[in-house]
Formats: structure tokens, sequence, C-alpha cells
């Protein structure tokens, strides 16, 4: 394959990075890289297994002298979120990326790059490769699904793992050492609708345009969520005129903030189109203003459709009023900030809202790294959901990774960055879900640190690494490994 960064630093890190974005590795659709990482191993004649998730473990002895240091756990996700711009016919499922290089940064043609977390399965994969590294034995965790719940480190056996130390690879701030995270879990709404023929004028809506993000990393910008803003339109035109929903679309990933929302809506009886429309330009002209400095390129498209002489399946007056009720009544975004950091304590997104057939699908990601907290937020979501008549289901649920006073790997890990680099590095706990908590559970004693390069606008099309962070934060991760051998 050719390869687009031959010559740039650290080489062994970047060819890596380039021959996993080569390999479509979305959630749920791992076989091939995790195949790709056994291969990796077997070429090396280096011990791998890998479980029924697809979950990889290679281990590597310690380099010449250290064979007996205590071992380290370096550990990453192989899964990215699949995200493109609308106008971007690829099919990021069975395709690889396009990737591009500009100004230093690395950035993908139109679609997400998987910087998150493919930075870090290259690192891990160089740190194996090399031959010249000074470090301890090595225990390289690569999990599956990060992205969908953590479901691969929910399933990983770690009792094949014998590390007390780890440094894990997905955090995406150069000098900014992550020491703890939310805990988190996953919700379904199902509200069920009956279906009737009807004929009529349809309205087809489009919210476009919105910047979107992680919801972990940008639940506090107060970036608009293109579902949250449909419900709004939808009880606006209802107290113009009852109408029947047709179809509802926004949104794709539990963590991601829907940047897009659509709606067929049927309209019947006595009323005014000229109404309708106008309440859909003035409410565009409400929220382009209370959104000019975080979604300046919304859009919000209107068309007609006659379908007076045509039926079409619809759900009835009553369970629409009942969708859009929920939809009005349903919290999203931040909730509570940490008054002694200012970073986001407890927060939900509402990432995906579909219709499908006779129900509307409605999936949450609530997050809170205190647990009474997050738990008041569920039953809060519950309350509403019953209220209106759905079915809840709270699945996934994950710990926090609770920050520790005495770590004597963080410790190390400061002196090692403070004497490269003349610096402390800024200590930060994380309202984004890492797998580290996980991890913390299933290995009693484990001490964890989180670091990553440079990487902006994850989980978008805007999505850019830093080349240079890169290269920075490799030549640190190889000056921990044999200041920890």
């Amino acid at each position: 394959m050719y390869y687009l960064l031959n010559d740039v630093e650290p080489k062994l890190v970047l060819h890596y990075f380039e021959e996993i974005c080569a390999i479509p590795h979305g959630s749920r659709h791992t076989t091939k890289i995790s195949d790709y990482l056994v291969k990796f191993a077997k070429d090396r004649n280096l011990k791998v297994v890998q479980d029924e998730a697809e979950n990889v473990i290679i281990w590597k002895k310690g380099s010449a002298g250290h064979e007996k240091s205590a071992p380290l756990m370096l550990q990453g996700h192989m899964d990215m979120v699949l995200e493109k711009n609308r106008d971007v016919p690829l099919d990021l499922v069975n395709n690889p990326i396009h990737l591009k290089y500009d100004n230093g940064f690395l950035h993908a043609e139109g679609t997400t790059l998987g910087g998150d977390d493919g930075i870090a399965v290259a690192m891990m994969l160089a740190t194996l490769d090399d031959k010249n590294l000074v470090h301890p034995p090595l225990e390289c965790v690569f999990t599956t699904d990060e992205e969908i719940g953590m479901d691969g480190m929910v399933a990983l056996d770690a009792s094949v793992l014998k590390a007390k130390q780890l440094i894990n690879l997905d955090s995406e701030e150069e000098g900014v050492f992550t020491v703890g995270c939310a805990g988190g879990t996953h919700m379904e709404l199902l509200l069920p609708v009956q279906l009737k023929k009807k004929t009529g004028m349809q309205l087809h809506v489009e919210i476009t345009g919105l910047r979107g993000g992680h919801s972990g990393e940008c639940i506090n910008l107060g970036r608009a969520n293109a579902v949250m803003l449909m419900g709004r339109l939808l009880r606006k035109l209802f107290k113009k005129s009852e109408f029947s929903l047709g179809s509802l679309d926004g949104g794709s990933k539990d963590n991601a903030i829907p940047r897009t929302c659509t709606a067929d809506l049927l309209f019947f009886g006595q009323f005014d189109n000229r109404i309708i429309s106008a309440t859909v330009e003035k409410f565009k002209e409400q929220i382009r203003n209370e959104y000019q400095f975080t979604d300046p390129d919304i859009e919000v498209r209107s068309d007609w459709t006659d379908l007076t002489s045509r039926e079409t399946a619809v759900a009835t007056a009553h369970d629409t009023r009942k969708a859009v009720a929920m939809l009005t009544a349903l919290p999203n975004g931040l909730i509570e900030t940490d008054p002694n950091t200012g970073r986001p304590q407890t927060s939900l997104n509402l990432g995906i809202c579909k219709m499908q057939e006779d129900q509307i699908e409605i999936t949450y990601l609530v997050r809170s790294s205190i647990n009474s907290q997050k738990k008041y937020l569920v039953s809060k979501v519950k309350a509403v959901g019953e209220l209106s008549g759905a079915r809840i289901d709270a699945t996934g649920d994950y710990p926090a990774w609770e920050y520790q006073k005495d770590c004597p790997l963080r410790d190390t890990l400061v002196c090692v960055y403070e004497k490269a680099y003349g610096k402390k590095p800024k200590l930060s706990i994380t309202h984004g879900g890492l797998e580290c908590g996980l991890l913390a559970a299933k290995i009693p004693g484990l001490q964890s640190v989180s670091i990553g390069p440079d990487m902006e606008g994850i989980h978008t099309p805007d999505e850019k690494l830093s080349v240079e962070s890169v290269r920075r934060t490799w030549d640190f991760l190889v000056k921990a490994m044999e200041a920890l051998a």
C-alpha cells in the first residue's frame, strides 16, 4: 500500500497508524483489525490471545536486563466512531477512510479519522515491534466496541493479566494526565405508536449543520442537539395544527451529540400551510440566534409533498401528541458542574432518536463522576418515559474511575514528564468514559494513568490529529517505559 507519512516522525508509529486506517474498523465491525493484530503478534513470535469478543492481548518480554521488572500494561481500543458528511458516498463499514496530511495535522476526507483510538493501537504496535526500546515486561491490551458501551472491556477476562500498572492511551490532550473518569449508563426508551393510513400534505423537515461532538468532552460547550431542536419545533408546529408523525430520524451514536435530525409530518383537515412554513422559518431564526457562537452553520429546511391522493402510514394524532410531549420533557445536556474543578460532573446525551415501524426509539448515555447523581438522573429519564407510556431499558452500566490519592505510577510519570519538558503535567478527571474504571474493578490495586496526543473534533468529520504532538507523546511514552523498567 502507499504510505502518506513515510518520512514523518515518529515513523514506526505513523506507519502502523496508516495500516490501521486502511482497515475498516467501526464499532461492531472489528473482526478484520482484530485478526490483523493476531497476525502481527504471530509474525513476531509474540504470545497472543484473542477472545470471543475479539479483544486481543499481546505480551512482550522485558528488554535485556529488565526481564524480571514489574510488568506494565498498555491499553487502548481498536474500534472507531463512523461519522461522515452527508455528501460523502463512502461506505465506512466496508471501505477505508481517505487520509489527508496538511499543515502538520492528519485528518480524513469528510469522515472521522479514528485517531480515537487508532493512535493508541499504533503506539502499542510500535512498542511491540521496536527491538531497541528499554522497557519492563509488557501486556498490550486491545479492546473492541469501546465506543458503544465498552463492551469489549466488559467481556475481557483479566485473570490472564499480571500487571498492576496501566498506561491507558485513550486521552486527547497532550500534557494532561487523566487520573479519573465518570461512570455511565446506557438507556433506551421505546414508545409504542399505532400506525394508520392517511392522506394529506406532507411536510419534510431537516435540521442540519450542527457541530456535534463527543458527549463527554463537548457536553459543556453549549452546542445544540439536533434531536432536542426537532422536539422544540414539533411542539411549536403542533400548537398551530395537529399532524401525524410519519418519520423521525436523528443521531447515530449515544456518545455523540446529534448533528442532524429529519422528520416527516402529515397535515390533514383544516390548516394553512403558509402559517406552518412561516413557523419553521421563525424557528430557524430563533435557534440561529441562540446558537450563533456554538453552531453558526445551523440550517432548517422544509418542503411540502402533496399526498392528498395517496395514503401513507403515519402515527395517530394521539400517539404523535405523546411523542412530541415526551421529546419536549426529556432532559438533556449538562446537569451539574464539579464545584472544585469547573468541569462537568453530571450530564446526559440524547444521542439517537428513530421511528421504527410501530415505535419510537430513543437512546441516551447518562454520565456522572458521582454514582448517586447518575442514579438520580437515570430515574428522572425513566419517570418521563413512564408518564409517556414508554418501555425503558437501562443497560451497559459502568463504574466511575475514582481518583487515587496514593499512586506511585502517577508520581513516576509526573517526574518523567517534568524532567523532559521542564513543567508539570496537568492532572484531570475527565467526563468521558474510559476503560480504566472497568479494568480497576477487575484488577484490585491497579494503578492507572491515561495519556494521549492532541486531537480535535473527535467523533465528527472535523477530527484531526497533531502529528508533532504524536511525536512528543511517543517520546514521553518511551521515556516512561524506561523509567518503569
